[in-house]
Parts: structure tokens; sequence; C-alpha cells
């Protein structure tokens, strides 16, 4: 059984990837308070707001660089699948640097209010972040078979060159809690901060998780070997250790959490602390452009605890001569079925374990830079740069996005974004104010919708919450910085003041 062991654990950390997070097109609505999000100076135009418990503000994205169907499955116009294609699958593939990540973000509770020139808000949020990086060959031995050829007719996958799957699941599941400032500092520069308290959820860190394989031709056995690094944590305790001090994962806490829930709610918010941090700034060059700039997202959290944190290794050498009759015919009868306790009695058979020191998990942070035009009042054109930090990886994204803002009701938001390997992305925002309920929804990629499998980025974000007062309170204006502006503002100013008539000179007598 040894041989499915890297595949148990690839396909137990990909079933994380339901979730995602990320603020997306809210970023460019003026009427929402949840711009904020993007960078922490943006101009509230509100006295308060209080979002809806659960429903003020969700957000979900997704990051797919190489799993596409159109490139595994080929289908008529109907969407009938016609031909698998998996040679096609795998040479679309980067040989060593695809990603599949997903992110999610969902307030709990959330509110804000302004005192005179300073805007604070307090937030407290549940999220998920999910990064998964896999090599060409995860999905070419799998896929293309144990004796695949080249066109030269020559084995791919020998002794002397085997397929080396790589792949590095990493997962954060952690609570926030926030509090935002945003002044007016001078009469064209804001500021932001907001502080987070991070509380850990679960972990999953990959320092290595990886796989050789090849075929003899001959008698047709697959060999290779295996080498695991990851460390594993919980607030839920997952493993038992015995008197000899050998460690065992069992699932009992796990399906028994609810009679221990006092227990468990003590766990969350004193296990696995963190702290992050978000920064911004916003300059008014004039009154109708600016510029602004923010980092978010920048912090860490401590991992540790007992009974939580776990390190899992293995490395050893295997060899699979096929299924035996009655192995075959148990598939046949009863399925291939795997639950959790099989994975943790596989796990537990085939891999050591330790616990190590408490170790820490930087979160993905994000660089934003962004310049507003306004052309009217009411009409404004953006251009966003934002950089994902993912470890040792840098990942840019360019969006040029129009928002028109009407009757201090509609919020519009048309964009159009780039990301690597992802370049047809037409994103469409919409929020309505119907007295102070404000209602929003919106997509960085509308195309999605349409052809949600060979997506390579998508962001959805939703939400309901209540804004006060009903009328937004509107930024002072500025004068213009223009010289000529300046000059006219002075002569009318020379004009508004009062002529004083001198006195008349008495006439020179003429002599």
């Amino acid at each position: 059984m040894k041989k499915y062991i890297f595949l148990f654990l690839t396909s137990l950390f990909i079933s994380f990837n339901i979730f995602s997070q990320s603020v997306g097109i809210t970023d460019f609505m003026r009427l929402n308070p949840y711009s904020n999000l993007s960078n922490p100076a943006h101009f509230i135009p509100y006295n308060g707001y209080v979002g809806i418990p659960g429903a003020a503000n969700i957000n979900f994205a997704l990051y797919n660089t190489g799993f596409f169907y159109k490139n595994l499955i080929e289908t008529d116009k109907y969407w009938n699948p016609v031909k698998f294609t998996p040679n096609k699958f795998v040479k679309s593939l980067h040989p060593t640097n695809n990603w599949f990540n997903t992110n999610f973000d969902l307030e709990i509770l959330g509110f804000g209010f302004r005192v005179k020139k300073y805007f604070f808000s307090f937030g407290y949020r549940i999220k998920v972040e999910e990064k998964l990086k896999y090599n060409q060959d995860m999905f070419g031995f799998i896929l293309q078979g144990n004796l695949a050829k080249d066109d030269k007719d020559n084995y791919l996958y020998t002794v002397a060159s085997p397929a080396e799957l790589v792949v590095a699941p990493n997962l954060n599941i952690y609570q926030e809690l926030s509090i935002g400032f945003q002044g007016q500092i001078t009469n064209r520069l804001y500021v932001g901060a907001r502080p987070k308290m991070l509380f850990g959820l679960v972990n999953v860190k990959t320092n290595k998780l990886g796989a050789s394989f090849y075929t003899n031709p001959e008698d047709y056995t697959i060999s290779g070997h295996y080498n695991v690094d990851m460390n594993v944590a919980s607030v839920i305790p997952f493993y038992t250790k015995d008197a000899n001090g050998n460690i065992k994962l069992e699932t009992e806490d796990l399906f028994n959490i609810g009679n221990n829930w006092r227990g468990l709610v003590r766990s969350v918010f004193s296990k696995n602390l963190g702290f992050a941090m978000d920064l911004g700034a916003v300059y008014r060059v004039n009154q109708q452009i600016r510029v602004g700039a923010a980092v978010t997202d920048l912090g860490f959290i401590r991992w540790k605890g007992k009974g939580s944190v776990l390190n899992i290794t293995g490395s050893t050498d295997f060899m699979f001569t096929g299924l035996t009759s009655d192995q075959i015919t148990n598939l046949i009868q009863n399925g291939f079925n795997i639950d959790l306790d099989t994975i943790f009695d596989i796990v537990n058979n085939n891999f050591d374990f330790n616990e190590p020191k408490p170790y820490n998990t930087m979160l993905t942070s994000k660089i934003t830079l962004d310049g507003y035009f306004d052309l009217t009042p009411s009409n404004r054109f953006i251009l966003q740069f934002k950089g994902y930090i993912m470890g040792k990886h840098f990942l840019p994204q360019f969006t040029v996005a129009y928002n028109g803002s009407f009757f201090n009701v509609f919020d519009v938001v048309v964009s159009y974004s780039m990301m690597k390997k992802s370049f047809a992305n037409l994103g469409v925002g919409l929020g309505i104010r119907m007295g102070p309920v404000h209602l929003y929804a919106g997509t960085d990629n509308i195309l999605a919708v349409a052809n949600i499998l060979n997506t390579a980025k998508v962001n959805a974000t939703v939400g309901l919450l209540i804004n006060f007062p009903i009328k937004k309170v509107k930024e002072p204006e500025l004068r213009s910085m223009f010289r000529e502006a300046e000059d006219t503002e002075e002569e009318q100013a020379v004009e508004k003041e009062p002529k004083v008539k001198e006195p008349k000179q008495p006439k020179e007598s003429i002599n």
C-alpha cells in the first residue's frame, strides 16, 4: 500500500480547495466601506457603518495555472466529451511551477464610526489560505501510464530518468481580530493602519513532499522512492502518545468536539497566536488625481500546543508488482472507499512522527499601488498594480477599472485585469443603497460563469450592511496645484478689493 500514500495525501489536500479569499472588485467601489480593506487609508464616505453579521463581506477567489478541462477532455459544441487527451494536458503544464490557489474571507462581525477627521473600524473574520504547487510529472506519470514513450519510441520513465513527482500543499485556517484607523493628516494626505491579532485553527506546512517512479518494461513492476517532511497543526488535538512515547494519529477528538466545546473555545483564542498589519497612504495631487500605496496582511502565526503540532516524515524505497485477484475482487465488490480513519491508519503504518518546536508561517502579503483620475465627480478611472508574496514567489496583477457613483445610490464597477497565464478577466460590480441599506456584489471575471472549468482566475464578493447617515460624507475640495488656476484665484481676489480714491492734486498755476 505504500505506493498509494503519496496519492492519498495529494487527494486529501486538494479537497481543501473549496475555500477562497480576496477583496477583488470592492477595491474600486467608492461608496463601499470595504474598499478600505485593500488600502486602510481609503476615505470612507460615511459617519459609520454596521455589517450584517456573517453576511456583510464574503469573498471567494481562485487562481489556477494548469488544471484546465479543455486540455484534458475534448468536447463537441454541446460540451459532450468526445476524446480523452492526457498527452495534451501534460504538455500544457509548466515543468516545475504550476499553482492551484484558493482563498476564503468571511466577516463574522464588523462596524466602523467617524470622529471628526478620523475613522475607526473593528472586524472579526474567518480566513482560509490554500496554496498548492505541483510539477509536470505529478500528472505525467499518472495520466500517460507506466510505460509512456516519447516520439522516438523511448520509455519516458526509467531508472536513469524516473518520473519526479513534486507537490507542495500549504494551508492556513485562522481567525482575525482587527482595529482599523484612517485619518486625514494634511489637506492632501490620508494615512491608515490596521493592526490584527491572529488565532490559528489549522495549518499544513510542506517542507518536502515528493516521489520518484519508474517502470521495468520487462516485468512491468513499478519501483520508486518517496520523501516526506511536513508540519501539521490543529487547535483540536489529533494524536495521542502511549507510555513508551510513541505517537499515533487518532480521530476521537475530531469527532467529539461537542462533548468539550468549552475547552475548544478556550483553545481557539489561546493557542497558535499571531500578528499582522495593514498600512496605507493616499495622496491627493489635486481635485481630480490621487495616488495610493499599501501593504496588507504583513504578518505571521506561531503554531504550538500539546497534542496539536506534529512533524510527519518518511523516506523509503518501494516496489509494486500488481494487485492480487483477491484485491481486485474486493475493489469490484466494495469500491474504492477512503475515509479519515483509513488515511490515518495508512500514515500511522508508514511514517515517523515528531513533536517539533513551535514554528511560524507567514501570511500571503499583498503590495498595492494605484492611481485615480476623476473625469467628473461621478466618473472615476483607476490603474492598479497588486503583487502577492507567497513565500519565495511573487505573483503580480495589473488592473484597469472604471467606477461610476450615481445619485448616492448606485456604485458601478467595470474592470480588466491581467495575471500570469490569465488575460481574459473582465470584471463587473454593482452596489445599491436603498436608504441606509447597502447591498453589493461583483466578480473580477464575469466570463468564468460560462466556463468555470477552464478558468485561470476568478474572484467573487457579496455583502449586506447598514450605512449612516443616508447622505454620504463628502471629502473637502482642494485648490488646484496648477499655476494658471492659482493666478486666476489671485486675480479674482484683487478685483474684489475695494478701490481707494486718490485725493485730487491742485492745479499748477501757469505764470
